[in-house]
Parts: structure tokens; sequence; C-alpha cells
């Protein structure tokens, strides 16, 4: 899952693309018709969520006497979904609801009147939005002018996860909360020997774009300061190149490292990584494809910082294509895959829940059955990209300087003075 940000890197391209409908291989595209009396809703997600979300989907076509739904999924990689939605709103689909991943995505969407406003609905089934978090209402404000036009039913966090068996081989105490600093001190200290089965300390994956410890202080790619975000280039360095506690920027991305991969084949003692590495870990053990023992504890705090403080926010919405000749029924399932029960289905599947209850943290916290899973219920959790209509084109720019600093061809002052000189042209065209 290296693309972790896959939708909306290709999205401004995707919706830029004129349309004479899907092609027959990719998804199912029947009339929406009465089926035993209920009305069909055809949902398009990713491939990636159909093992949780076809759960959900049973649970409301068991339960519903007036619809059923019938999922469709598409390719993970970004043109290919972000096209072939594209393709179904432009190109007269029967497609009635369609989920969206990163909130860049929802504004674009958004922008391009793709999606049913949601608002009075919403009010008149007296929804309790507020489960959601405060990152929600700074997106519905920022992005979407105030109206509610996709509920979110899934949220990031990201969080230290760790290899049981080589803290016990070492004869050190399993990781709590700790600064950046003590985290990469311990890595350095559990980094042996060298080649193919050399074990690192620590692995912090190269598409791993966000500036944690600056985000954590309250500092953005938005401010006009950027020290802090300096400082955590230079982190990185220390982390890839003068410690070499950690794979290289530039092994990981020559060789397309798969993270999961290398974090399972034992090797590793530290991962710093989303929510979604609970789910994957879990399933590839199901499978028989790892027997790593792992568990969880805090992000790392930046020096000076007590509270538990992770990066992340609501991240995975569902909303209706305007085009759909079923709006209400439609809604009927927003709502219940958006509400406590549908939000407990996706949490008993160890995905964490946007939706915060006792009983959806109860059934997250019985799924993963790792102690530190209780972390993402304790800490205060911070937007990791700021809802503005032109967040993906601020994070290329930063992007493509922070990679010229990884790729160790200039200093993190000069990448982030290059990154300010090209923000300008976007933020004040």
């Amino acid at each position: 899952m290296k693309t972790r940000s896959y939708f909306s890197l290709a999205l401004i391209a995707a919706l830029g693309v004129t349309a004479a409908g899907c092609g027959s291989n990719d998804t199912n595209t029947q009339n929406s018709a009465a089926s035993g009396g209920k009305t069909v809703l055809q949902y398009y997600t990713w491939t990636d969520e159909a093992d949780y979300m076809q759960k959900v989907v049973d649970a409301f076509n068991a339960q519903s006497s007036t619809a059923e739904v019938k999922m469709n999924t598409i390719s993970n990689n970004a043109d290919e979904y972000n096209t072939k939605i594209m393709n179904n709103l432009t190109g007269g689909s029967k497609m009635d609801l369609y989920s969206m991943n990163g909130t860049s995505s929802l504004g674009l969407y958004s922008s391009k009147n793709q999606l049913v406003d949601l608002t009075d609905r919403i009010k008149s089934a007296n929804l309790d939005v507020g489960a959601y978090g405060p990152s929600y209402q700074d997106i519905v404000e920022t992005l979407t002018g105030g109206k509610y036009v996709a509920l979110p039913y899934r949220t990031s966090e990201y969080a230290l996860f760790y290899n049981k068996a080589i803290f016990d081989k070492e004869g050190l105490p399993y990781p709590t909360q700790m600064t950046w600093n003590e985290y990469a001190d311990l890595a350095k200290q559990l980094t042996k020997g060298d080649g193919a089965g050399k074990q690192w300390g620590g692995y912090f994956a190269d598409w791993l774009t966000a500036p944690l410890s600056a985000l954590q202080k309250g500092t953005t790619i938005l401010d006009d300061s950027l020290d802090d975000v300096v400082e955590w280039l230079d982190f990185q360095d220390r982390l890839y190149y003068k410690d070499q506690s950690h794979m290289s920027y530039k092994q990981m991305n020559g060789e397309s490292v798969d993270w999961i991969k290398q974090f399972e084949s034992g090797n590793v003692a530290m991962l710093v990584n989303g929510e979604w590495t609970v789910n994957m870990l879990k399933a590839d053990i199901a499978s028989g494809k790892t027997d790593i023992n792992f568990d969880m504890a805090p992000l790392p705090l930046p020096e000076g910082t007590t509270d538990p403080v992770t990066v992340g926010g609501v991240s995975t919405f569902i909303g209706i294509n305007p085009a759909s000749k079923n709006a209400d029924a439609a809604f009927e399932f927003v709502k219940f895959l958006a509400g406590e029960q549908g939000e407990s289905i996706i949490a008993q599947s160890s995905v964490l829940p946007a939706y915060s209850s006792d009983k959806t943290k109860d059934a997250f916290l019985s799924a993963t059955g790792i102690q530190g899973s209780s972390y993402f219920f304790e800490a205060n959790t911070v937007i990791e990209n700021q809802p503005i209509a032109q967040i993906d084109e601020i994070n290329r720019l930063y992007n493509e300087q922070r990679d010229l600093f990884l790729f160790e061809e200039i200093d993190s002052a000069k990448a982030i003075q290059n990154y300010l000189d090209a923000r300008k042209s976007v933020l004040n065209p």
C-alpha cells in the first residue's frame, strides 16, 4: 500500500476526463431496478475496501425492506479509480453512490458539483455529525462551504508499531510514549548487522510525506515560517543517512520496497505508520503470510510536548451521484454506513471508524486484540492535509523539494526556500 494517498494525486487529471461511459470490464452498471420490491443501488469503492465493506453492505441489505446495495470495486490505482468514477459521473452510468479517499478528493468532487447536498437530509434525520470530531467540521466549513455533501466512515491516525520478538531478544522494554529524539536513539541502538539480514531499528516509508513533528507542534506547510518543517527534514536525514538506523530513502525508492512486507519479514524493530497497519497485519497473519508478534505505542512527540498528539483526521467519505434517481434510498445506505451500526461493523475488521462512540470503540479494541490500540481514542489528532482546494498542488510542490533533499541533492534550507518560492504562484496567483 505504498500509495496511501493514491487517489488525491491523480484526481485533478481524472476530473478533466470527458467520458463516453464505463468500459465493460470495470464494474457492474446495471439499471437500478426493483428486486423483490427493493430499489437496487449501485455503490462503487476501491478494491482494498472489498472485505469489510461487503460486510456492511450485507448487513444493510438484510435489515432494509426498501433498498438493496450492489457493491462494485475498482483498482486502487489512482488513475484507474478516479478516471472510471468520473466516467460514471459524466457518462450516464447508473452509479448511485461512491467513496472518496482524502479531503482533497472530497473538495474536488464537490467543486465539480458531483455530489448531492445532504445538509437538509442530515438535519431531518437528526444525525449526530459531532461524532466525527472537529476535523470533519473544519473540512465542511473550508472545503464545501458549510454544506454536508458526504459523510466520513474512516479516520486515520499515525502510531508507532513494533516487533515484540526483537525487543524480547534484545532484552529491552517495549516502547511507550517517547520523544522523536528518544525514538532515533532507540532505533540506532537496535540497528545491527548488514546486507539482506540487517536488523533495522526502524522503518519510515518513502511515501509517508507528512512533516509529523511539525504538525504536532501546530505548523503546517501553508505557514509563513517553516522552521519546524526544516527541523523535521533534518530529522529524517538523521534516520536515513547519519544514523543509518532506517533503510535509506534512496534504497526504498530505488528498489520499490514494500513497507508492510519489510516489517513482516521480522528484521524491522519499529515502524511509524497509520492505523490501516493493524488491519493489514492481522489479515496477513490470518492468511499465513507472516507470524509477526506486534503491538503499538503512541506516535513519538516533539521535545517539550507531554500530551499525546497524533496526525490524521477523517479520511474516507461516501456521497451520492447527483444523477442518481434513487437519492432518498441511497441516503439510507449513507446513514447506515456512516452511523454507529455500520461503523461498528467496520471496526470489527480492525479498521478505525470515523464515528466515535463507546460501541464503535469497543468493537475496534475487541477486534484488534492488541493492548496499544486504545491510543487511537486517547490522543489528540491534528489534521494531516489542510482542507483547502489547492492542497494537492501544494503537496506536489513540497514533495518535489522534499525528494531533492532526501536524495541528497540540496540541503533542507534550500529545499524549503524553493518550496516557498513556488508556493507563491499557487496561493497568490
